[in-house]
């Protein structure tokens, strides 16, 4: 659903190779480790999930056009996180990370099994690159955005070696 599971596998791929030292090495100090990528990225889907649910229950229907959100994986534009979408030190090991991860996906997933994409396009909310994207966009940029900091996370454990 939404190339979600596809993009994952890669990240998971990723991890797999990672050890716990890894993990938890910073290149510098005004850079994230791996763990702290993947909390981030636990925040990040766990954001989306509930801003999608309040935006059914809560807003009127507002289309967008579509956007291209691919880009997303373009790492020369940078993006500052929100506060509170950065990292806490939440997670102290790679498998409570995945654990994080897994759970934040299950509940994506329960919340979109049952609507349908024409449903989804029918609302909308902002993007702060982007713009107003719409749900199912905003589904599917969950997995652009975990391959954009997949790429950060190899970044980081090559400068970390």
């Amino acid at each position: 659903m939404y190339g979600l599971e596809d993009k994952r596998k890669h990240v998971w791929d990723f991890i797999n190779q990672v050890t716990e030292e890894e993990a938890d090495k910073k290149p510098s100090e005004d850079t994230w480790s791996i763990l702290e990528v993947m909390e981030h990225l636990y925040l990040m889907e766990g954001f989306i999930v509930q801003k999608i649910d309040d935006v059914i229950k809560n807003e009127e229907k507002q289309p967008s056009e579509q956007k291209p959100i691919e880009r997303a994986t373009n790492r020369s534009h940078k993006v500052e996180a929100p506060e509170a979408l950065q990292p806490k030190g939440r997670f102290s090991s790679i498998e409570e990370a995945k654990d994080g991860l897994n759970k934040t996906r299950e509940a994506t997933m329960f919340l979109l099994h049952n609507k349908s994409e024409e449903m989804l396009q029918q609302y909308s909310f902002r993007h702060p690159s982007f713009g107003d994207m719409d749900l199912a966009q905003w589904a599917e940029f969950i997995g652009w955005h975990e391959l954009r900091h997949l790429g950060q996370m190899k970044e980081v454990k090559d400068k970390t070696q």
